[in-house]
Protein backbone atom coordinates (compact mmCIF):
# COMPACT_ATOMS: atom_id res chain seq x y z
CA UNK A 1 0.00 0.00 0.00
CA UNK A 2 1.39 3.46 -1.18
CA UNK A 3 2.02 6.43 1.26
CA UNK A 4 0.80 9.85 -0.18
CA UNK A 5 2.68 13.20 1.62
CA UNK A 6 1.49 16.20 1.03
CA UNK A 7 3.77 19.65 1.33
CA UNK A 8 2.23 22.06 -1.35
CA UNK A 9 -0.52 23.98 1.09
CA UNK A 10 -1.11 22.08 4.52
CA UNK A 11 1.09 18.59 5.12
CA UNK A 12 -0.39 15.87 5.47
CA UNK A 13 0.97 12.01 5.21
CA UNK A 14 -1.93 9.30 3.76
CA UNK A 15 -2.50 6.00 3.51
CA UNK A 16 -5.06 5.01 0.74
CA UNK A 17 -7.96 5.30 3.36
CA UNK A 18 -7.30 7.97 6.19
CA UNK A 19 -4.24 10.62 7.27
CA UNK A 20 -1.55 9.18 9.39
CA UNK A 21 -0.74 12.87 10.42
CA UNK A 22 -1.37 13.25 14.39
CA UNK A 23 0.18 16.21 15.10
CA UNK A 24 0.50 17.05 19.39
CA UNK A 25 2.83 19.50 21.49
CA UNK A 26 5.17 15.67 21.94
CA UNK A 27 5.38 15.33 17.88
CA UNK A 28 5.86 19.40 16.81
CA UNK A 29 9.55 18.79 16.64
CA UNK A 30 9.42 15.48 15.24
CA UNK A 31 7.43 16.38 12.26
CA UNK A 32 9.29 19.59 11.39
CA UNK A 33 12.43 17.23 11.43
CA UNK A 34 10.58 14.67 9.17
CA UNK A 35 9.67 17.83 7.03
CA UNK A 36 13.46 19.00 6.77
CA UNK A 37 14.33 15.67 5.81
CA UNK A 38 11.44 15.56 3.05
CA UNK A 39 12.80 18.87 1.75
CA UNK A 40 16.76 17.49 1.44
CA UNK A 41 15.65 13.79 0.59
CA UNK A 42 18.09 11.74 -0.94
CA UNK A 43 20.66 14.54 0.38
CA UNK A 44 23.63 13.92 2.83
CA UNK A 45 23.35 16.47 5.58
CA UNK A 46 25.80 17.23 8.52
CA UNK A 47 24.53 17.17 11.72
CA UNK A 48 25.76 20.40 12.18
CA UNK A 49 23.76 21.82 9.25
CA UNK A 50 20.31 20.26 10.78
CA UNK A 51 20.72 22.19 14.12
CA UNK A 52 21.65 25.60 12.61
CA UNK A 53 18.43 25.34 10.76
CA UNK A 54 16.21 23.59 13.48
CA UNK A 55 17.68 24.48 16.47
CA UNK A 56 18.17 28.04 16.36
CA UNK A 57 17.94 30.06 19.97
CA UNK A 58 17.53 26.36 21.56
CA UNK A 59 19.09 26.44 25.34
CA UNK A 60 20.13 23.01 25.03
CA UNK A 61 24.00 22.30 26.00
CA UNK A 62 24.16 19.32 23.58
CA UNK A 63 22.53 19.57 20.55
CA UNK A 64 23.64 16.70 19.00
CA UNK A 65 22.62 14.59 21.72
CA UNK A 66 19.12 15.66 21.33
CA UNK A 67 19.42 15.54 17.72
CA UNK A 68 20.61 12.24 17.95
CA UNK A 69 17.42 11.56 20.58
CA UNK A 70 14.56 13.01 17.91
CA UNK A 71 15.87 11.15 15.16
CA UNK A 72 15.68 7.85 17.13
CA UNK A 73 11.90 8.90 18.08
CA UNK A 74 11.13 9.81 14.49
CA UNK A 75 12.47 6.57 13.09
CA UNK A 76 9.91 5.17 15.52
CA UNK A 77 7.63 6.63 14.49
CA UNK A 78 7.97 5.70 10.84
CA UNK A 79 8.39 2.54 11.55
CA UNK A 80 4.53 3.06 13.07
CA UNK A 81 3.32 4.13 10.04
CA UNK A 82 4.56 1.26 8.12
CA UNK A 83 3.50 -1.23 10.40
CA UNK A 84 -0.06 -1.09 8.75
CA UNK A 85 1.30 -1.23 5.09
CA UNK A 86 3.10 -3.77 2.84
CA UNK A 87 6.12 -3.43 1.37
CA UNK A 88 7.72 -2.52 5.06
CA UNK A 89 11.08 -0.55 3.94
CA UNK A 90 9.99 0.62 1.10
CA UNK A 91 8.56 4.05 2.41
CA UNK A 92 10.65 6.20 4.50
CA UNK A 93 13.93 5.14 6.40
CA UNK A 94 16.32 7.60 8.28
CA UNK A 95 20.26 6.24 7.11
CA UNK A 96 23.07 7.32 8.65
CA UNK A 97 26.35 7.15 6.80
CA UNK A 98 29.97 8.97 6.63
CA UNK A 99 28.77 11.55 9.40
CA UNK A 100 25.59 12.53 7.49
CA UNK A 101 21.93 11.66 7.94
CA UNK A 102 20.06 10.93 4.73
CA UNK A 103 16.69 10.09 4.35
CA UNK A 104 16.09 7.67 1.56
CA UNK A 105 12.13 7.60 -0.16
CA UNK A 106 11.04 4.24 -1.40
CA UNK A 107 8.88 3.51 -4.29
CA UNK A 108 5.81 3.11 -2.11
CA UNK A 109 6.29 6.91 -1.36
CA UNK A 110 4.18 9.27 -3.67
CA UNK A 111 5.07 12.99 -3.03
CA UNK A 112 3.13 16.00 -4.18
CA UNK A 113 6.09 17.78 -5.40
CA UNK A 114 7.37 14.93 -7.45
CA UNK A 115 4.37 14.14 -9.24
CA UNK A 116 3.99 18.27 -9.29
CA UNK A 117 7.47 18.65 -11.53
CA UNK A 118 7.24 15.42 -13.55
CA UNK A 119 3.34 17.17 -14.67
CA UNK A 120 4.98 20.25 -15.89
CA UNK A 121 8.01 18.76 -17.52
CA UNK A 122 6.21 16.97 -19.35
CA UNK A 123 4.06 19.79 -20.18
CA UNK A 124 6.53 21.98 -21.44
CA UNK A 125 7.79 19.40 -23.59
CA UNK A 126 4.82 19.25 -25.91
CA UNK A 127 5.28 20.07 -28.89
CA UNK A 128 2.95 23.18 -30.51
CA UNK A 129 0.45 20.41 -32.27
CA UNK A 130 0.09 18.58 -28.95
CA UNK A 131 -1.06 21.58 -27.26
CA UNK A 132 -4.42 19.84 -25.72
CA UNK A 133 -2.24 17.23 -24.04
CA UNK A 134 -0.10 20.06 -22.53
CA UNK A 135 -2.93 22.27 -21.23
CA UNK A 136 -4.64 18.80 -19.89
CA UNK A 137 -1.28 17.74 -18.13
CA UNK A 138 -0.58 21.95 -16.93
CA UNK A 139 -4.29 21.75 -15.10
CA UNK A 140 -3.60 18.30 -13.27
CA UNK A 141 0.18 19.96 -11.70
CA UNK A 142 -2.06 22.98 -11.23
CA UNK A 143 -4.47 21.12 -9.09
CA UNK A 144 -1.93 19.55 -7.02
CA UNK A 145 -0.81 23.23 -5.37
CA UNK A 146 -3.18 23.84 -2.87
CA UNK A 147 -0.77 26.99 -1.38
CA UNK A 148 2.84 27.65 -0.61
CA UNK A 149 5.19 24.74 0.34
CA UNK A 150 4.34 23.75 3.91
CA UNK A 151 2.56 27.09 4.55
CA UNK A 152 1.95 25.94 8.22
CA UNK A 153 5.75 27.07 9.02
CA UNK A 154 5.39 30.64 7.67
CA UNK A 155 9.04 32.06 9.26
CA UNK A 156 11.42 28.99 8.25
CA UNK A 157 14.37 30.75 7.07
CA UNK A 158 15.58 27.51 5.50
CA UNK A 159 12.41 26.86 3.61
CA UNK A 160 12.54 29.93 1.62
CA UNK A 161 14.41 28.88 -1.16
CA UNK A 162 12.35 25.98 -2.38
CA UNK A 163 9.50 27.68 -1.15
CA UNK A 164 9.97 30.80 -3.56
CA UNK A 165 11.18 27.57 -6.28
CA UNK A 166 7.71 26.31 -6.56
CA UNK A 167 5.74 29.43 -6.23
CA UNK A 168 7.63 30.70 -9.40
CA UNK A 169 7.06 27.02 -11.05
CA UNK A 170 3.37 27.65 -10.28
CA UNK A 171 2.91 30.92 -11.63
CA UNK A 172 5.30 30.20 -14.72
CA UNK A 173 3.09 27.08 -15.69
CA UNK A 174 0.36 29.16 -14.75
CA UNK A 175 0.68 31.90 -17.24
CA UNK A 176 1.83 29.18 -19.61
CA UNK A 177 -1.48 27.42 -19.21
CA UNK A 178 -3.59 30.89 -19.97
CA UNK A 179 -1.62 31.94 -23.13
CA UNK A 180 -2.67 28.47 -24.57
CA UNK A 181 -6.47 29.54 -22.92
CA UNK A 182 -6.36 32.39 -24.35
CA UNK A 183 -5.38 31.02 -28.07
CA UNK A 184 -8.47 29.08 -28.09
CA UNK A 185 -10.49 32.37 -26.97
CA UNK A 186 -11.50 29.96 -23.39
CA UNK A 187 -12.28 33.04 -21.67
CA UNK A 188 -14.53 31.80 -18.99
CA UNK A 189 -11.83 29.13 -17.86
CA UNK A 190 -9.22 31.56 -17.92
CA UNK A 191 -11.00 33.44 -15.30
CA UNK A 192 -11.87 30.56 -13.60
CA UNK A 193 -8.12 29.56 -13.60
CA UNK A 194 -7.19 33.23 -12.32
CA UNK A 195 -9.97 33.13 -9.65
CA UNK A 196 -7.96 29.96 -8.04
CA UNK A 197 -4.61 31.30 -8.33
CA UNK A 198 -5.59 34.62 -6.49
CA UNK A 199 -7.05 32.64 -3.30
CA UNK A 200 -3.19 31.44 -3.28
CA UNK A 201 -1.19 34.43 -4.93
CA UNK A 202 -3.01 38.16 -4.03
CA UNK A 203 -0.65 39.88 -4.82
CA UNK A 204 0.37 38.22 -8.06
CA UNK A 205 -0.23 41.32 -10.66
CA UNK A 206 -0.13 39.05 -14.22
CA UNK A 207 -2.50 36.78 -12.63
CA UNK A 208 -4.92 40.25 -11.82
CA UNK A 209 -4.31 41.55 -15.53
CA UNK A 210 -4.82 38.12 -17.45
CA UNK A 211 -8.17 37.99 -15.46
CA UNK A 212 -9.25 41.70 -16.37
CA UNK A 213 -8.33 40.68 -20.28
CA UNK A 214 -10.45 38.15 -20.02
CA UNK A 215 -13.45 39.97 -18.07
CA UNK A 216 -13.56 42.33 -20.62
CA UNK A 217 -13.59 40.09 -23.45
CA UNK A 218 -16.58 38.21 -22.55
CA UNK A 219 -18.65 41.58 -21.57
CA UNK A 220 -17.90 41.83 -18.12
CA UNK A 221 -16.84 45.29 -17.95
CA UNK A 222 -18.38 46.41 -14.97
CA UNK A 223 -17.12 43.19 -13.18
CA UNK A 224 -13.80 44.34 -14.35
CA UNK A 225 -14.26 47.88 -13.17
CA UNK A 226 -14.58 46.72 -9.61
CA UNK A 227 -11.95 44.17 -9.88
CA UNK A 228 -9.56 47.26 -11.01
CA UNK A 229 -10.76 48.80 -7.94
CA UNK A 230 -10.18 46.41 -5.61
CA UNK A 231 -6.85 45.96 -6.72
CA UNK A 232 -6.09 49.82 -6.47
CA UNK A 233 -7.25 49.47 -3.27
CA UNK A 234 -5.33 46.13 -2.09
CA UNK A 235 -2.24 48.32 -3.16
CA UNK A 236 -2.88 50.93 -1.10
CA UNK A 237 -3.97 49.76 2.14
CA UNK A 238 -1.46 46.33 2.16
CA UNK A 239 1.70 47.98 0.08
CA UNK A 240 0.83 51.60 0.32
CA UNK A 241 2.13 51.42 -3.52
CA UNK A 242 0.44 52.49 -6.95
CA UNK A 243 -0.70 50.23 -9.76
CA UNK A 244 2.02 49.46 -11.97
CA UNK A 245 2.32 51.14 -15.61
CA UNK A 246 0.61 47.57 -16.74
CA UNK A 247 -2.02 47.53 -14.50
CA UNK A 248 -3.03 51.53 -15.29
CA UNK A 249 -2.88 50.59 -18.89
CA UNK A 250 -5.33 48.03 -18.47
CA UNK A 251 -7.79 50.18 -16.52
CA UNK A 252 -7.61 52.53 -19.74
CA UNK A 253 -8.45 49.58 -21.38
CA UNK A 254 -11.55 49.24 -19.18
CA UNK A 255 -12.68 53.02 -19.40
CA UNK A 256 -12.48 52.48 -23.29
CA UNK A 257 -15.17 49.33 -22.84
CA UNK A 258 -17.43 51.88 -20.76
CA UNK A 259 -17.13 55.00 -23.34
CA UNK A 260 -17.75 52.49 -26.19
CA UNK A 261 -20.90 51.28 -24.21
CA UNK A 262 -21.87 54.54 -23.25
CA UNK A 263 -22.29 53.38 -19.48
CA UNK A 264 -19.66 55.74 -18.39
CA UNK A 265 -20.37 56.37 -14.98
CA UNK A 266 -20.45 60.34 -14.79
CA UNK A 267 -21.45 59.89 -11.07
CA UNK A 268 -19.44 57.84 -10.31
CA UNK A 269 -15.92 59.78 -11.83
CA UNK A 270 -17.51 63.05 -9.88
CA UNK A 271 -17.33 61.06 -6.62
CA UNK A 272 -13.79 59.84 -7.30
CA UNK A 273 -12.68 63.78 -7.72
CA UNK A 274 -14.57 64.95 -4.69
CA UNK A 275 -13.47 62.09 -2.21
CA UNK A 276 -9.83 61.31 -3.40
CA UNK A 277 -7.86 58.01 -2.91
CA UNK A 278 -8.10 57.33 1.18
CA UNK A 279 -11.69 57.07 1.15
CA UNK A 280 -14.99 55.27 0.17
CA UNK A 281 -15.63 51.51 0.29
CA UNK A 282 -15.88 49.29 -2.84
CA UNK A 283 -19.37 48.20 -4.02
CA UNK A 284 -19.52 44.76 -6.05
CA UNK A 285 -22.12 42.08 -7.07
CA UNK A 286 -22.87 39.40 -4.66
CA UNK A 287 -20.98 36.51 -6.57
CA UNK A 288 -17.88 39.08 -6.60
CA UNK A 289 -18.59 39.67 -2.86
CA UNK A 290 -18.02 35.70 -1.99
CA UNK A 291 -15.11 35.96 -4.38
CA UNK A 292 -13.13 38.56 -2.49
CA UNK A 293 -14.60 37.42 0.81
CA UNK A 294 -12.76 33.82 0.00
CA UNK A 295 -9.16 35.52 -0.93
CA UNK A 296 -9.51 37.80 2.80
CA UNK A 297 -10.17 34.78 4.71
CA UNK A 298 -7.70 32.76 3.03
CA UNK A 299 -5.25 36.00 3.88
CA UNK A 300 -5.87 36.32 7.22
CA UNK A 301 -5.01 33.22 8.07
CA UNK A 302 -1.60 33.84 6.87
CA UNK A 303 -1.15 37.53 8.22
CA UNK A 304 -3.30 37.14 11.55
CA UNK A 305 -5.03 40.45 10.49
CA UNK A 306 -8.51 41.13 12.20
CA UNK A 307 -11.14 41.13 9.34
CA UNK A 308 -15.16 41.14 10.15
CA UNK A 309 -18.23 40.91 7.54
CA UNK A 310 -21.34 42.41 8.66
CA UNK A 311 -24.95 41.55 7.36
CA UNK A 312 -27.24 44.99 7.64
CA UNK A 313 -31.06 43.74 7.47
CA UNK A 314 -34.06 46.00 7.22
CA UNK A 315 -37.22 44.59 8.91
CA UNK A 316 -39.83 44.79 6.09
CA UNK A 317 -42.29 44.90 8.68
CA UNK A 318 -41.15 48.21 9.80
CA UNK A 319 -41.41 49.77 6.41
CA UNK A 320 -45.48 51.34 5.91
CA UNK A 321 -47.52 48.74 4.05
CA UNK A 322 -44.34 47.21 3.21
CA UNK A 323 -43.62 49.46 0.26
CA UNK A 324 -41.40 48.72 -2.41
CA UNK A 325 -40.70 52.12 -3.31
CA UNK A 326 -39.59 52.94 0.56
CA UNK A 327 -37.56 49.89 0.33
CA UNK A 328 -35.94 50.82 -2.81
CA UNK A 329 -35.09 54.87 -1.18
CA UNK A 330 -33.62 52.51 1.73
CA UNK A 331 -30.85 50.36 -0.35
CA UNK A 332 -30.43 53.99 -2.69
CA UNK A 333 -29.80 55.50 0.64
CA UNK A 334 -27.52 52.77 2.19
CA UNK A 335 -25.59 52.65 -1.18
CA UNK A 336 -24.59 56.18 -0.69
CA UNK A 337 -24.09 56.14 2.97
CA UNK A 338 -21.86 53.42 3.01
CA UNK A 339 -19.68 55.03 0.10
CA UNK A 340 -18.70 58.21 1.96
CA UNK A 341 -18.95 56.09 6.21
CA UNK A 342 -16.78 52.86 5.01
CA UNK A 343 -12.89 53.28 4.49
CA UNK A 344 -10.72 52.70 1.34
CA UNK A 345 -10.65 48.70 1.42
CA UNK A 346 -13.70 48.20 2.66
CA UNK A 347 -16.14 46.33 0.35
CA UNK A 348 -20.40 45.76 0.36
CA UNK A 349 -23.32 44.38 -1.61
CA UNK A 350 -26.64 44.24 -1.55
CA UNK A 351 -28.04 40.23 -1.30
CA UNK A 352 -31.36 41.23 -1.96
CA UNK A 353 -33.01 44.63 -1.60
CA UNK A 354 -33.49 44.60 2.20
CA UNK A 355 -30.09 42.64 2.97
CA UNK A 356 -26.42 43.76 2.37
CA UNK A 357 -22.91 42.43 3.45
CA UNK A 358 -19.90 44.43 4.69
CA UNK A 359 -16.40 43.07 4.47
CA UNK A 360 -14.54 45.11 7.07
CA UNK A 361 -10.69 45.17 6.28
CA UNK A 362 -8.21 45.12 9.53
CA UNK A 363 -10.78 46.91 12.55
CA UNK A 364 -10.76 46.46 16.32
CA UNK A 365 -13.64 45.31 18.44
CA UNK A 366 -14.29 49.25 19.55
CA UNK A 367 -14.01 49.83 15.64
CA UNK A 368 -16.89 47.63 14.98
CA UNK A 369 -19.36 50.12 17.25
CA UNK A 370 -17.67 52.68 15.42
CA UNK A 371 -18.82 51.80 11.99
CA UNK A 372 -22.17 50.75 13.28
CA UNK A 373 -22.65 54.09 15.19
CA UNK A 374 -21.84 56.12 12.06
CA UNK A 375 -23.84 54.10 9.66
CA UNK A 376 -26.80 54.56 11.69
CA UNK A 377 -26.10 57.78 12.21
CA UNK A 378 -25.16 59.02 8.32
CA UNK A 379 -28.36 57.38 6.95
CA UNK A 380 -30.86 59.34 9.62
CA UNK A 381 -28.87 62.39 8.26
CA UNK A 382 -28.76 61.87 4.87
CA UNK A 383 -32.43 59.82 4.71
CA UNK A 384 -34.63 60.98 7.56
CA UNK A 385 -35.14 57.32 8.11
CA UNK A 386 -35.29 57.04 11.59
CA UNK A 387 -38.37 55.10 11.62
CA UNK A 388 -37.00 52.12 9.78
CA UNK A 389 -35.78 48.77 11.91
CA UNK A 390 -32.52 48.10 11.01
CA UNK A 391 -30.06 45.21 12.67
CA UNK A 392 -26.20 44.66 12.27
CA UNK A 393 -24.51 41.15 13.07
CA UNK A 394 -21.07 41.26 13.07
CA UNK A 395 -18.65 38.20 12.92
CA UNK A 396 -15.03 37.78 12.45
CA UNK A 397 -14.22 36.53 8.50
CA UNK A 398 -13.48 32.98 9.80
CA UNK A 399 -16.56 32.55 11.20
CA UNK A 400 -18.50 34.71 8.93
CA UNK A 401 -20.38 31.69 7.42
CA UNK A 402 -22.70 32.09 9.83
CA UNK A 403 -23.65 35.15 8.66
CA UNK A 404 -23.51 34.45 4.79
CA UNK A 405 -26.36 31.57 6.19
CA UNK A 406 -28.75 33.85 7.45
CA UNK A 407 -28.58 36.36 4.20
CA UNK A 408 -28.94 33.10 1.62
Amino acid sequence: MKIYITTLGEFDIRDEEKSLFNPSNRTYRLYKLLQYFITFRNRKILPDTIIDNLMTGSDTDDPKNVLRTQIFRLRKMLKKMEQKHTDEGNHLNIVFSNGNYSLEVGDAVELDIDVFDSLIDQGDRKNPHERDEAIQLYQQALNIYKGTYLSQNPYEVWLVPIRNYYSRLYLKSLNRLIEMLADQDKNDEIIKLCEAALLLEPYEENVHIHLLKAMLKIGQSKKAMDHYEYIEMLLHKEMDMEPSPALKSMFRKIQSHFVEKGELDIIRLEDQLEEGPDSGALICEYEYFKFLYNIQKRKSLRTNESDYVALVTLAKSKIPRHDQTEIEKWSNNMTKVLSKSLRKGDVFSFWNDTQLLIMLHNISNEGLNVVESRIKKNLYLYGKESYMDMQIKFQPIQSANVLLNESS
